[in-house]
């Protein structure tokens, strides 16, 4: 019989939102819970880190349930992953569903007969609305901030629960800033999010975008975790007469989405972890540097977009955890990740883009990261103050700070 694969991801950050929305729902939940099994539908990220709060709330009698054949038959630590015919066969069990916007799965779950809030509860927290709202929330003269989980994330042994990009809300103002913020997402949706906003005319005054190496990476674009299908196609929804490009791109997000491909995962055995830690930073920090990949060319439309616009661009590059980096590749991780910039830039001014860089990438200590053993950028509240400061002292976002 071959070795069974740990699926687990280490979970040290979450989205704040969805954090503490699992963490509210457990501890109303906990006199349901106690007799059952409990089946977490969705052995990913997700369900990872719910998996977590279980346990630290003292619940063991769980398994994994996922549609995807590879994992089936496998384990997240030591809780077994079965399909959802083997799972629905137990009578004394409830199944909690991981995934944001897991419709298919709460129709297989119907189809199967089982009852929701009985049989089945959704753990889909309200991060897509958030956002939706946010982006339908009328400004003008204002910061416009569009970033991935390095603004949405927290290390879940914080002391202080506000993501990077609350705190620059809180800062600047609601009347003055909009962070549209959702982990994942990748410079084709920021292009065309960015593009209606300024087709309905809302126009920014400034224009802070998220720019970490790994979305110019060549398969990252295609990934399941980036697509957010049920959000782009809200977003197009509320636009009286969308662009087509941006209802091309909702088609493209689902259809990318519904042809899954295996995420890449890490493992909390020490041996299989390393492994897939080198795996996943030789994918996204140390791939060859090519000037036709999807993030590449979005990237340059988007600072197109706004330089016609008249709209100042301020590219936000993240910290990076090179300690973990060197530990693992030695002097060519640094090589290979400030070759990837320098050549992005170049490419960028090749094309005569105008854009300013802030690059934080080695601002922080290994304390300040959620993790120090792996290259996940999210970082403490130590970390976020330390950023704060930094773009405080931003030429062009410095009337924002100091209004």
């Amino acid at each position: 019989m071959s070795e069974k694969i740990n699926y687990a991801w280490p979970v040290t950050s979450e989205n704040a939102v969805v954090y503490h929305y699992f963490l509210q729902k457990i501890e109303c939940m906990k006199g349901l819970l106690q007799e059952k099994r409990i089946a977490i539908f969705g052995a990913g990220i997700r369900g990872c880190c719910l998996l977590k709060i279980l346990e630290d709330n003292g619940f063991q009698n769980i398994i994994f349930v996922d549609n995807n054949k590879e994992k089936q038959n496998n384990q997240i630590n030591n809780y077994d992953i079965v399909s959802f015919e083997v799972a629905k066969t137990e009578n004394n069990q409830i199944f909690l569903v991981a995934p944001e916007g897991a419709y298919k799965i709460y129709e297989q779950l119907n189809a199967a007969g089982l009852e929701e809030n009985k049989d089945w509860i959704s753990f889909s927290v309200s991060a897509y609305q958030q956002y939706v709202e946010e982006y339908k929330r009328p400004l003008h003269n204002y910061l416009l901030v569009m970033g991935d989980c390095a603004f949405t994330h927290i290390a879940l042994e914080d002391e202080n629960s506000d993501s990077l990009g609350t705190m620059i809300r809180d800062k600047v103002g609601k009347h003055r800033c909009k962070v549209l913020d959702m982990h994942g997402m990748g410079q084709q949706a920021y292009y065309h999010i960015a593009k209606s906003l300024i087709k309905r005319e809302e126009r920014p005054d400034s224009f802070l975008l998220l720019l970490m190496i790994e979305t110019m990476a060549p398969k990252v674009p295609i990934m399941p975790r980036t697509q957010h299908p049920e959000l782009i196609k809200a977003l197009v929804e509320l636009s009286e007469n969308p662009d087509p490009d941006f209802v091309a791109y909702s088609h493209l997000t689902q259809e990318r989405f519904d042809h899954f491909q295996v995420e890449a995962f890490a493992s909390f055995d020490d041996k299989a972890s390393q492994r897939n830690e080198k795996l996943y930073m030789q994918v996204n920090y140390l791939f060859r540097y090519r000037e036709t990949t999807e993030g590449v060319l979005y990237l340059k439309k988007t600072i197109h977009m706004m330089n016609e616009a008249g709209i100042p661009v301020v590219l936000y590059v993240p910290p990076v955890n090179y300690w973990q980096g060197e530990k693992l590749f030695g002097a060519d991780f640094k090589t290979a990740y400030e070759t990837n910039f320098k050549k992005l830039y170049e490419t960028l001014d090749r094309e005569g883009l105008h854009y300013e860089v802030v690059d934080v990438s080695y601002l922080l200590n290994l304390s300040d990261f959620a993790a120090p053993n792996t290259i996940d950028e999210t970082c403490k509240y130590s970390g976020r103050k330390k950023i704060m400061q930094y773009l405080s002292e931003v030429e062009t976002l410095k009337p924002y700070w100091n209004m």
